[in-house]
This record gives C-alpha cells, sequence and structure tokens, in this order.
C-alpha cells in the first residue's frame, strides 16, 4: 500500500494486487471492495466528508485510487463516496532506466522518461522500485508529447 497525499481534501492510493485475491474484477465487486478499504482507513487519512473516488486497476498491479474530497460534513466523522471505476483504462509504468524494460516491445520517451505499457512487462512486480504508474489524466498529458523508441 502507498499513500500520497497531494493537497488537504486530495489522496493518491496504491494497493498492491494482493488485495485483489478472490475478488472477481467487474465494477460491482471493485465498488464494495474499494468501500471497505476506505472505511479500514478513514481515520489515518483523517476522512470527513464526501468524496468522488476514481478506481483504476489492473489485474497484475493492483488498485489505484484518485481522492477528492467534494465537500466537508460539519457534523462528525461521516463520510460518503461516489466511487467511478475505470475498468479497461491502460497502465505505463514510467523509469528513467531504459534498460530494465523489456527490449521487444513499444518503450516511448519525453525527454525525461522512458514509458511502457504494463501489459507488455511480464515480471512487473521485479522492476516496480525503479520507476511509478501513470494512468488517466496524467498519461494522457504524457502521451501528446512522447515519442516512440
Amino acid at each position: 500500500m502507498k499513500i500520497e497525499r497531494l493537497s488537504l481534501g486530495q489522496f493518491l492510493l496504491f494497493f498492491n494486487v494482493s488485495y485483489l485475491k478472490g475478488v472477481t474484477l467487474n465494477k460491482d465487486n471493485l465498488i464494495q471492495l474499494v468501500k471497505q478499504l476506505l472505511v479500514k482507513f478513514q481515520d489515518l487519512l483523517l476522512l470527513n466528508g464526501f468524496y468522488k473516488v476514481k478506481v483504476y486497476v489492473h489485474q497484475r498491479v493492483g488498485i489505484f485510487l484518485n481522492i477528492l474530497q467534494v465537500e466537508k460534513f460539519e457534523y462528525g466523522e461521516s463520510v460518503d463516496f461516489r466511487i467511478v471505476v475505470y475498468l479497461d483504462e491502460k497502465i505505463y509504468f514510467k523509469t528513467k532506466d531504459y534498460f530494465i524494460l523489456p527490449q521487444d516491445v513499444p518503450v516511448y520517451f519525453d525527454r525525461t522518461y522512458f514509458y511502457c505499457d504494463v501489459d507488455n512487462i511480464s515480471d512487473i512486480m521485479s522492476i516496480i522500485e525503479f520507476g511509478s504508474f501513470i494512468y488517466g489524466q496524467e498519461l494522457e498529458t504524457v502521451r501528446r508529447i512522447w515519442q516512440q523508441i
């Protein structure tokens, strides 16, 4: 698990693939799993209010959550979530080390980082510490400027 606080009401959370064991990857199951995880970590994250949660999932990597507080409740410590699940979104691995990526797959470059689709990396867990994952809006922004090597 990785927690990154971007601002007072915005978080990025990553739960590795072990949290997906025994879960069928469909929208309803993922919504239930995410609700359970957020309630479990509510005190740690100091969650209070209404949150929009974007869920990106990859069967070999794990679950990525983008959490944004939409409204803060004035009473108690109650929380409510609007959860949006993106099942078919692309997730790329971003690294500065070109040589850890497979040599026989498309690799992209943006003058600083190298990018490779995680579907093309057979043992992603062995290189996870040498980079990070990008998806969603960040991926779309980077795609506009990168070049294939």
